[in-house]
Formats: structure tokens, C-alpha cells, sequence
């Protein structure tokens, strides 16, 4: 009997959680399924039949199938390959490999998975489709924890929803080894995510081998560059598991690696050092330069025989153009060619490029700022400002890709990448509403300008504008009017998730970025601009948006916290981008990531646990005995289960003011280990918020988690051992002032207290927290919503 997976997706029960009904812990979830009432139990030898594989993939398959099942099994599983007779499973592709196929853009991924009483049977159009049903064999192969090899009756019906799913690695600013990229390949196909950017150049290197100009990397590598070799070991890697490889070589800017190299090419011929510090910098090629073009030619036709992949990226953003302008040759070609600005410059420069990157019959990628309506149609943008900037690149007809909300080298929630919509769905917004408030407001930075905003109130709808991009209607408290002195205001942002408190009686207020509050002013606007909101895209215009891309910029990254950062978070990106629109549960989502989070570390080897725990232990001082350094390692563990590095961009410029903004700083403390976010302060977000509903008994189960949290700590003198864990001792001391301040807001809850008797509570938990802290104690939040809700239900 077969039961609509729409029926029993929050209903069935699994062992793998031993909690309430959830779906089948798979991620991404796929298109359609239907489950059965039984289950398939493999035993130590496997009977495989593969039909359509050419030799080589079919031979890397079985050992990465062999390898994942013995860690599933705990124990030596054989693969027989059989032909004529009945197999455990058979896979079967309809466009038969007979050589090695490179992925392409737009290939086929389909497939279709049954698992009966009969045994495993893939189809799949491509060998690429069959991989990522094998993918899904694999997690359905660690559902029951107690029986592991059996499989769920399962019928799947599979397909992405974007044909553009990547990860840009940064191999830059911190050099990655190739045992490391090929590792997150590894975690990459096993969430079906099918591009690897590789960002290869910048100013502090140029990271792969040039035999053509090999002064790139022996004057601008430091030694650590990827041999041509190895760059093709990666590509044959990426292949076999479905993944293609798009190489970005940055210009003009980001050319400082170039500089170094061949000052002679620069707009500003002068001798360049190698840059060691993170930032936006001025060298640019010189694009009045007839050898520039030579070298761009050159370049790409060396790179063109390494990459396959019918797209090269080159970069385009960020461009400085005060060289350029001040260069007499650029100067006068301006004139000659009617150019007015940077962009008019860049743009020049991008139709040459572009015309060298044709004539080796490659599509042209760049970010945001390569777009000009004098660009030919024939190229992509990847889009880093935002949803607005990737839908004026639809509306004009360039095809794009978004990366916004999706930069997993800021620590963000999962939940927030999960709503990043690259096509979201644009609520209705009545412009004709009389105005009813419009206020400015001012968010500064610890680095660089302030955020400019604006908030209106048309009617009953609340609209926010940062910077300079459009109206954005937002979630409030409570409803505005002209009277409302005290509300609270919430959005996703580029910055991540936003939640602003504006207190016109004191003209300020504080906004939320993830988990890092900054204070905001707040003042009167005299002539307020006319309200301009996104439209929606036609039909023609979404098919442009190819899907988008998680970047891992490594400026705070190094091989060793690598797969903290991105894993398993990006597991949730690629659901994101692979699985339907409408699956929008975060509760359900986060259910999931927790079984996905074992599953990639104990089966698929991605390093995320294995790393946390290995950088924790590097703390610890060696001359502890093994009990106290066991206790040690245990009470960091804790810690960094309640505690969270400071979000968005915060930690950079903290990092900035420090004067450790750069390539040359340590990146070994506590913080540099710590995972994105907290599922303890989620669960206690989420008492919270059943308290405020009306759950009086989460208010128990709250007392219960504070007690938790310190019983656990009671050792935190351990800390004291070594200056390594200098912050880290500090930290907990305020997580124990933390539970101390807990518990009044208890007590106000209970009644026990009147807010006349904590009226600086709120204050005192603010304290504990400032915004040049690395460490967040997230706890904190949920607890002053906690109080100021039990604080007003009290006074009234």
C-alpha cells in the first residue's frame, strides 16, 4: 500500500530523532515521495548492478558506495557487481556514458528511486541524476540508527528546481589544500549541489600555476599556488561526482597579485608589494593598454585548456577607478570613446574581455558590477548587492545568479539562508495608502559608513530602505500610528535577519543583525522620497535567474575551521535551491540538519565536528592531567553549545579596529571554532515564545534548561589554567551572571517579583553583552523578551 508522502510528511514517526513526528530526515528534500509499509535490510555483501555508467565513473561509484557503507554498517561491506542475475540494487541511465562526461550547465539531474520488498532500483536520464539519487540512497541508509543498511519503502521522484547550485571556495586569502577542496567536492555532492567556483586570484595571491607568465605566482604566491596538475585532479574529481568547476580570475581590480607580478600592465606603473591586508584596494590594469589584452588573451587561452566548463568568471567588482582616472592614456581615451565615468571605463573593458573570452567559445560570469545595458545579452552576473540589483539584471534581459543571503563566511542563521529565496514570492504592497509616518534612521558600523535608512508607514503597511536600495515591507508588533511612540520592526536583509526597536521618545533605539546589536538615531525627514518597491519578474524574466551560490570568503577562514563554517549549514542552501518553493518549515528544516549534521560527519568524513573539537583541544594546556584536560574539553564543549561568534560582518571589523585585519593573524581562539548558532538558545527562543502564547508550562521547562546550563559550568575555574582561554573564562563568568539575572526574570513571571523591584533588569542584561565582543552570548535575548513581556503583562 502506498500513502501520499503529503500525508505522512509530519506524521511518521523515526527512530533517527526518538522525538515527534517528522519527515524523512533527508536534505535536500526531494520533489515527490511516496512511502510504503515495510522495510529493506541489506547484509554484508551488496549485489550491484550499474547500467550506463562508463568505466571510470562506474568504478569511482562502487568505492565511494563500498566506503559510505561500511560507515554506515560499521563493518566490511562487499559490492558484488552482478549482470545477469537478481541485485540488491540496480542503476540505470538512459544517455549511456562511454567516456568520461564533463557536467555542463543544464544537464540532466532527474531521477527516480524505488526501494520494495524487490530490492533498490535507480533510474536516472543522466549518470549525473543517478549520483544524486545515490546521494539519497546513502541518507536513507542512516535513517534507523539501530539497524543501519535498512531502507524505508520508498518510491522518489526527483529533480532540482535551479540548474545553478555552488559554493564559491576562496583559496585566496588563505590557501586551501587540495586534499581540503576535495573533501568539501565530497560534502558538495552529497547535498546535490553541482558548481564549484573556484576564486583562484586576488590581491593577496595569484593561487594557480601560469607557465605561459610564471612570474604570477613566483613573485605573487608565496609559494602556495595549485600546479596545473592539480588543478586538473580536481576538475577529473569534481567531474565523477557531478560537479563542475568555474574558475574566477579577478579584473581589473582585485589585481593587486597582478601588480606585484607585471607593474608594467597597471594603470599605475610603479613597483607593488605583496598586499597582506583585507579591503578593497586601488591597483588596476591599465585598460588603455594594448598589453593588457595581449596578457588577458594569453591567460585565458592557457586557462581555456585546463577548464571545461563553458563559463569563466572575472570577478568585476568592487573597482576603484581613482587610477584610472588620474592615467593621461585613460584620459584621453575617454574622449576618444565618449566614456564618463568608472563604470562607462569598466564597461569598455568588459565588451574586450568579453569578445577574447567568445573566441574560446566560453560564456562570460562577473559579479554585480559587470552589468551595463551596453554589455552583450551573452554573459552572467552573480549577484552579491541583492535581490534588487539580480532582478534589474532579469529585467534587462542577462541571465543571473544569487549569492546574496547565501555568504557563509558570516556567521547567519539557518533559518534566515532557508527563507533566501533567489525567486521570492513579492507580497502585495497598496503605494496608493496615505502616509502616515516617515522616519530616518542611521545604523553606524564599527568599520566603514553608516547604514542609511528610512521607514514609512502607508496605511497599515510598514516599509523600510537601506542604503540605497528599494522599499521593503516589514513585519511590526503591533499596528502604527501616528501616536506609536515604542515598536519593533523585522526583516531579512543582506546583512542577514534584522530587528529593529525604534523609540521615537528618544529619537534611537538598537537593531538585531543576526545576534549583534548595534544602536540606531533616529530623525525627522523634511522631504521624504517617493516610495519605490520591487515589481514582480514575468515569467520570461525568472527563467534568467539560474539559481545561486553559498561563498565561503576566507579573510576569518583557514583549512582549519574551514568545515565549521560551511557544514552542514550549506546542506540548507542547497535545499534551498534544489527542493520546492513551498517548503518553508524552519522547525521541520532544523529537525533534519541535526540527523544531515552526523550524517556528513560520520559517513560522507566533512570535518566540521572533527575540527571544532580538534581547535578546542589546541586550547588546553599540556601539562593538565588527562582528567582535568577531559573536563576541560568537555566544559568548552558546553560552552560553545550556548554561545555564538558575533554575526554579519561584526567580528571583521572588530578584527579591523584590533589591528589584526589581516593575513597574518591567528585565527586559533575559542571563537574561531565555534559553530554559526546555538541550538540550545534556539530551544530556549522557542520557550520563550510558547510563554508569551500562553504555554505556562514552558516557564518550567525554561528554570530547567538555566539549571542545565549551570550545572554544567560549575567548573569554570579550569579556564583560568591558560591565557588562551582568557576570553573564553570571561565569557562563561557572564553566562553565570546570565542564569543569576535569569532567574529574577523568573520570579517577575511568576509574580513573585514587581517590576518596581527590577526595574533595571533590563539594563543589567544588556550589560552583559558589548558589540565588540567576539563571543555572543545569544541567551541573553530571549531572556529580555521573556522579562519585558512578563514585565508589561504585570504592570497592567
Amino acid at each position: 500500500m502506498k500513502i501520499p508522502f503529503s500525508i505522512i510528511l509530519f506524521s511518521i514517526l523515526l527512530p533517527i530523532f526518538a522525538l515527534a513526528a517528522a519527515p524523512l530526515p533527508l536534505m535536500p528534500m526531494p520533489k515527490q515521495i511516496e512511502m510504503g509499509t515495510g522495510t529493506l535490510t541489506l547484509n554484508s555483501e551488496v549485489k550491484i548492478a550499474v547500467h550506463g555508467f562508463g568505466s571510470q565513473r562506474k568504478a569511482f561509484q562502487l568505492a565511494r558506495v563500498a566506503k559510505y557503507f561500511e560507515r554506515i554498517a560499521g563493518k566490511p561491506i562487499a559490492l558484488r557487481v552482478v549482470e545477469g542475475e537478481k541485485a540488491d540494487l540496480t542503476i540505470r541511465v538512459k544517455q549511456a556514458e562511454t567516456q568520461l562526461n564533463m557536467p555542463q550547465l543544464g544537464m540532466p539531474e532527474d531521477y527516480t528511486l524505488n526501494i520494495d520488498k524487490n530490492g533498490i532500483t535507480l533510474l536516472a536520464t543522466s549518470v549525473f541524476g543517478a549520483q544524486h539519487g545515490i546521494s539519497s540512497i546513502l541518507q536513507l541508509a542512516t535513517v534507523d540508527p539501530l539497524n543501519p543498511l535498512s531502507f524505508p519503502y520508498t518510491s522518489i521522484t526527483d529533480a532540482p528546481r535551479f540548474t545553478w547550485r555552488g559554493l564559491l571556495i576562496d583559496s585566496v586569502r588563505h590557501f586551501m589544500p587540495i586534499a581540503t577542496i576535495k573533501r568539501q567536492l565530497d560534502g558538495m555532492a552529497a547535498a546535490k549541489l553541482n558548481v564549484l567556483h573556484w576564486h583562484l586570484t586576488d590581491d593577496q595571491g595569484w593561487r594557480i600555476e601560469s607557465k605561459v607568465f610564471p612570474k604570477l605566482t613566483k613573485m605573487a604566491s608565496d609559494g602556495l599556488y595549485y600546479r596545473q596538475s592539480e588543478v586538473k585532479e580536481v576538475i577529473e574529481y569534481a567531474s565523477l561526482l557531478g560537479i563542475r568547476v568555474v574558475p574566477e580570475f579577478g579584473m581589473p581590480g582585485h589585481a593587486s597579485a597582478i601588480a606585484v607580478a607585471y607593474p608594467e600592465l597597471m594603470a599605475k606603473v610603479k613597483s607593488y608589494k605583496m598586499e597582506r591586508h583585507w579591503g578593497v584596494f586601488k591597483p588596476l590594469l591599465n585598460i588603455a593598454n594594448p598589453e593588457v589584452y595581449v596578457f588577458i588573451d594569453n591567460i585565458l587561452a592557457e586557462m581555456v585548456s585546463l577548464f571545461p566548463d563553458s563559463y569563466l568568471h572575472i570577478g568585476g567588482d568592487e573597482v576603484e577607478p581613482a587610477h584610472w582616472l588620474e592615467n593621461s592614456e585613460i584620459q584621453a581615451m575617454m574622449l576618444q570613446h565618449q566614456l564618463k565615468n568608472g563604470h562607462d571605463l569598466q564597461n569598455y573593458f568588459n565588451i574586450r574581455v568579453q569578445k577574447l573570452i567568445a573566441k574560446y567559445q566560453r560564456t562570460m560570469m562577473g559579479w554585480d558590477e559587470i552589468f551595463h545595458p551596453a554589455l552583450p545579452k551573452d554573459i552572467l552576473v552573480q549577484s552579491w548587492r541583492g535581490h534588487d540589483s539580480l532582478n534589474a539584471v532579469a529585467k534587462a534581459g542577462y541571465a543571473g545568479i544569487l549569492s546574496t543571503g547565501f555568504y557563509i563566511d558570516q556567521p547567519q542563521y539557518s533559518s534566515f539562508h532557508y527563507r533566501n529565496d533567489p525567486l521570492p514570492e513579492k507580497p502585495q504592497i497598496n503605494l496608493t495608502q496615505p502616509r502616515v509616518m516617515s522616519l530616518a534612521f542611521t545604523v553606524p558600523r564599527l568599520k566603514g559608513s553608516a547604514i542609511e535608512g528610512e521607514l514609512v508607514v502607508l496605511g497599515e503597511q510598514v516599509l523600510i530602505k537601506l542604503n540605497s536600495n528599494l522599499h521593503q515591507l516589514v513585519k511590526t508588533d503591533k499596528p502604527i500610528t501616528r501616536e506609536t511612540q515604542q515598536f519593533i520592526a523585522t526583516m531579512d536583509s543582506w546583512m542577514g535577519p534584522l530587528q529593529f526597536e525604534f523609540n521615537r521618545t528618544i529619537n534611537g533605539g538598537a537593531v538585531m543583525i543576526g545576534n549583534s546589536r548595534y544602536p540606531l538615531t533616529i530623525t525627522s525627514i523634511s522631504n521624504p522620497a517617493p516610495v519605490n518597491v520591487s515589481a514582480s519578474l514575468s515569467r520570461d524574466n525568472h527563467a534568467l535567474i539560474l539559481g545561486g551560490e553559498a561563498t565561503i570568503w576566507s579573510e576569518m577562514v583557514t583549512e582549519h575551521n574551514l568545515d565549521v563554517r560551511i557544514w552542514p549549514r550549506l546542506f540548507v542552501i542547497a535545499e534551498r535551491l534544489w527542493s520546492a518553493q513551498s517548503l518553508t518549515d524552519s522547525d521541520a528544516m532544523y529537525l533534519r540538519l541535526e540527523h544531515i549534521s552526523d550524517f556528513s560527519h560520520r559517513v560522507i568524513g566533512l570535518k566540521h565536528k572533527v575540527q571544532q573539537r580538534l581547535g578546542f583541544n589546541s586550547l588546553i594546556s599540556t601539562t593538565l592531567g588527562e582528567s582535568e584536560r577531559i573536563k576541560t574539553l568537555e566544559l568548552l564543549t558546553h560552552i560553545a553549545q550556548i554561545v555564538e561568534p558575533s554575526h554579519y560582518y561584526t567580528r571583521h571589523h572588530i578584527k579591523f579596529l584590533q589591528d589584526e585585519y589581516h593575513q597574518r593573524a591567528p585565527l586559533n581562539r575559542f571563537v574561531d571554532y565555534l559553530g554559526v548558532e546555538s541550538r540550545q538558545v534556539r530551544e530556549l527562543d522557542q520557550l520563550v515564545e510558547r510563554f508569551i502564547a500562553g504555554d505556562v508550562a514552558a516557564l518550567i521547562q525554561i528554570e530547567k534548561q538555566l539549571q542545565h546550563w549551570q550545572m554544567k559550568l560549575q567548573d569554570a575555574s579550569l579556564l583560568r589554567h591558560r591565557p588562551e582561554l582568557t576570553e573564553v573564562h570571561a565569557t562563561t563568568l557572564k553566562v553565570l551572571q546570565l542564569i543569576e539575572l535569569s532567574q529574577h526574570v523568573l520570579e517577575v513571571c511568576k509574580g513573585a517579583l514587581q517590576p518596581s523591584q527590577t526595574s533595571n533588569l533590563n539594563q543589567q542584561l544588556l550589560a552583559l553583552q558589548s558589540l565588540t565582543d567576539e563571543i555572543v552570548i545569544t541567551g541573553i535575548y530571549p531572556m529580555r523578551t521573556l522579562y519585558l513581556h512578563c514585565q508589561s503583562v504585570n504592570k497592567h
